[in-house]
């Protein structure tokens, strides 16, 4: 392995702008959790218009 000098070490740019499969995983779960909670309200306010709600006996 090579040593490299300190002055060097202040030149070296590392990847941190890059997007992880992580990152992108859990922005996919997040808009896929808004959809499906907006399916669940449009449904509710649907099936109270319609007068189809179950009862609570």
């Amino acid at each position: 392995m090579k040593k490299i000098n300190i002055n060097k070490l202040d030149n070296i740019i590392g990847g941190g702008d890059t997007l992880s499969a992580t990152v992108v995983r859990a922005f996919i779960d997040v808009i896929e959790l808004f959809v499906d909670a907006g399916r669940g309200v449009g449904s509710a306010i649907r099936r109270i218009a319609e007068g189809n709600i179950c009862p609570l006996k």
